[in-house]
C-alpha cells in the first residue's frame, strides 16, 4: 500500500509540474493523502488500503504528525475533547426513537448569505493554468455537493468573459454556468474582481447578464473584495503568460519582458485600501448590487480585526482570513517565508472577534492548509463559520476529475460528522470552544481556551 501511494504521489506531482511548469512542489503538503481521498471517497478515512486488509493486517493509530518547522498549527497544537456524558445524544435519541449515528449529524447551515450543505467553501482561484484546467470539474462537483464555489481575479480579463481568449482554457462564463446550471437546493458562487477586471466592469457585466439574472433573483451570487492572500500578502497576482498574450494585456498589467523568453511575467496590482475606502466600497456595492452577497478576502494582515469590524458594521456577509500557508500559483519565496502569520493566528482573530460580540450574522472563515474534517470541527469550535479551501480541490480534480472532487468532499463530510458526533453533538451549530483544548499554554491563553494539561485538575 505504501509503495502504491508513493507511486500515486509521484505521478500526481508529474501532472502538477506539467500544468504549472514548476520544478518543485510544496514538499510537506499532503498530496498523497488528498489523492487517496479523491480515489477512495469515504473509505479513505480508514487506515487500510483495501477492504481485504480489514481484519487481516495489524493496524494501529499514528499519532506523530508531520513536524512543521516554523510555527504551530491546528494539527500540532489543538485537540478535540470528547465527553463521556452526552445529554445531547440522549435528546437526539428521544427525537429519533433510536440510538443516533454520525450520519444523523446535521451540517446544513448558512454561510456568507448562502444556504449550504456543509460549512466548506471552494475558494476563489484565478486565471493560472492549473486553476483553469481544473475549474469545470471543480465547479460541477461543488454545485452537486451543495457548497459555495469561487471564481478568482483576472479570469475574465485573461481568459475572456463569454468567449475563450486562450486556447484550451474555459472563459469566465463557462466556469460560472458550469456551477450555476448544476446547483440545486444549496450553494452559491462568489466572484472576485481585480483592479484590472474592474477596468472591464466585470461585476457590472455579471449583474446585467440575462443568463445570470435568475440566479441573482434566487440569491445565489456573491461578489468578493480581494484585499490580499496568504502566500503574498500586500502583493498582487503574479503569473507567467505566453508571449503572444502580451500585446492584448500590456495596457492593463505590468509586464516584465526581457525579449528573450517564451513566457513573460505578468503582475497585477494589489489595490489600495483605507478604512474609509473599504466602508465606501461596501456601501456602494449594497446600493449598486443589492441582490448579491458581499464577501471580503484578506491575507494574513495585522489589522484584520479592523476589517472584521468594518465588515460587520457595514453589513457585509463574510470575511475570509488567509494564513500564510494559503496556496498560490506564483509568489516570491521571500514573501512565502517571511510575510504574514500562520492560519492559527487567523483563527485567533476570529476567536477574538466572537468574544468581542461579532455575531454569526457575519461569517468568518480561515484559509490556508485546511483539508480534513478535523480542520472543519476545530475551526468551528474556535468561532469560525466554516473553512475556505483551494488546493485539495485542484489535486482531487487532477486525480479523478469531477468524481475525484466529489469523493474528496464526501470524505471530509463523513469525518466532520463523525467528529461532531464523538463530541456528543448532532448539529454543526452546537460545536463550541468547550470542545477544544491547546497542548501549548501560550496558545491556550491567546485563544482563550483550555490548556489540555489543566483538564484533570478542573474535574477534581
Amino acid at each position: 500500500m505504501l509503495f502504491s501511494i508513493v507511486g500515486l504521489h509521484l505521478r500526481l506531482l508529474g501532472k502538477l509540474r506539467l500544468l504549472t511548469g514548476a520544478k518543485e512542489f510544496i514538499k510537506d503538503y499532503p498530496v498523497a493523502e488528498i489523492a487517496r481521498r479523491a480515489l477512495k471517497g469515504r473509505d479513505a478515512i480508514y487506515p487500510f488500503g483495501t477492504l481485504m486488509e480489514y481484519g487481516t493486517a495489524v493496524l494501529g493509530s499514528t499519532v506523530t504528525l508531520p513536524r512543521y518547522p516554523r510555527f504551530p498549527s491546528l494539527d500540532t497544537t489543538i485537540i478535540l475533547l470528547p465527553p463521556a456524558f452526552t445529554p445531547k445524544r440522549l435528546d437526539k435519541m428521544v427525537d429519533l426513537l433510536r440510538e443516533p449515528t454520525f450520519e444523523d449529524v446535521n451540517l446544513e447551515c448558512e454561510l456568507g448569505g448562502f444556504k449550504v450543505s456543509m460549512p466548506i467553501v471552494a475558494g476563489t482561484m484565478g486565471s493560472t493554468a492549473i486553476a483553469s484546467k481544473t475549474s469545470i470539474p471543480i465547479a460541477k462537483a461543488c454545485a452537486k455537493m451543495g457548497i459555495i464555489y469561487g471564481i478568482g481575479e483576472n479570469v475574465a480579463t485573461v481568459r475572456g468573459y463569454s468567449k475563450r481568449l486562450t486556447r484550451g482554457h474555459p472563459c469566465f462564463k463557462e466556469r460560472l454556468m458550469a456551477y450555476l446550471t448544476n446547483i440545486d437546493k444549496y450553494g452559491g458562487v462568489i466572484i472576485q474582481q481585480s483592479v484590472e477586471d474592474a477596468y472591464d466592469e466585470l461585476w457590472n457585466k455579471v449583474y446585467s447578464d440575462k443568463d445570470v439574472e435568475p440566479y441573482l433573483e434566487e440569491g445565489k451570487i456573491g461578489f468578493e473584495i480581494k484585499i490580499g492572500q496568504g502566500a503574498k500578502p500586500g502583493l498582487g497576482g503574479i503569473i507567467k503568460i505566453p508571449r503572444e498574450q502580451v500585446e492584448r494585456l500590456k495596457q492593463k498589467y505590468l509586464i516584465e519582458d526581457t525579449g528573450k523568453e517564451k513566457y513573460v511575467t505578468r503582475y497585477s496590482v494589489p489595490g489600495t485600501y483605507t478604512e474609509e475606502i473599504l466602508r465606501g466600497m461596501i456601501r456602494n456595492m449594497r446600493t449598486n448590487y443589492p441582490r448579491v452577497r458581499i464577501w471580503i478576502k484578506l491575507g494574513p494582515f495585522k489589522d484584520a480585526m479592523k476589517v472584521i469590524k468594518i465588515a460587520f458594521e457595514e453589513g457585509a456577509h463574510a470575511v475570509v482570513i488567509d494564513g500564510k500557508e494559503g496556496g498560490t500559483a506564483m509568489a516570491p519565496c521571500v514573501a512565502m517565508q517571511h510575510l504574514g502569520y500562520p492560519t492559527l493566528v487567523s483563527l485567533a482573530f476570529i476567536r477574538r472577534a466572537r468574544l468581542l460580540g461579532i455575531d454569526n450574522k457575519l461569517s468568518l472563515l480561515p484559509a490556508g492548509r485546511l483539508y480534513d474534517g478535523s480542520h472543519v470541527v476545530k475551526s468551528l469550535a474556535l468561532g469560525a463559520s466554516g473553512i475556505y479551501i483551494g488546493r485539495p480541490l485542484v489535486i482531487s480534480a487532477l486525480v479523478k476529475g469531477e468524481q475525484g472532487v466529489i469523493n474528496y468532499l464526501e470524505s471530509v463530510k463523513v469525518e466532520t460528522q463523525m467528529l461532531i458526533s464523538a463530541l456528543g453533538k448532532y448539529d454543526v451549530h452546537e460545536v463550541d470552544p468547550d470542545d477544544v483544548a491547546s497542548l501549548d499554554l501560550n496558545i491556550a491563553r491567546a485563544l482563550e481556551i483550555k490548556w489540555a494539561f489543566e483538564l484533570p485538575q478542573q474535574d477534581i
